[in-house]
């Protein structure tokens, strides 16, 4: 039989072992994220079909969920969407939305 305190002790050092490691984790995520928006090929992009309102968002330093809106979208749970799959769902060419969206743009960093 373990004696009592080993017992604790081991479950202590599981659970800064686990600590460690999901510290570990978030600090690697975090790096990660600065790295790639410091990077200048990321930032101020020109729109394009497969990005997301939230990732022009973040390049452009836009509030975020600040494009939707002035799209006439309400924010939808999920995986977001592309501007593509945006200008399918409104029946309209991706150049047009596009086209909307590099304006809107523009027009919310004055």
């Amino acid at each position: 039989m373990m004696h009592p305190r080993k017992a604790v002790r081991r479950v202590l050092v599981t659970v800064i072992i686990l600590a460690l490691v999901a510290a570990t984790v978030v600090g690697v995520r975090t790096v990660r994220h600065a790295l790639y928006w410091a990077d200048p090929a990321h930032r101020n992009v020109t729109p394009e079909a497969w990005m997301t309102l939230g990732y022009l968002e973040r390049s452009h330093h836009l509030p975020q969920h600040s494009l939707g809106p002035a799209l006439g979208l309400t924010p939808q749970p999920g995986e977001p969407r592309s501007l593509e799959e945006i200008a399918d769902q409104r029946g309209e060419p991706i150049t047009a939305l596009l086209s909307e969206v590099s304006a809107l743009i523009e027009a919310q960093k004055k």
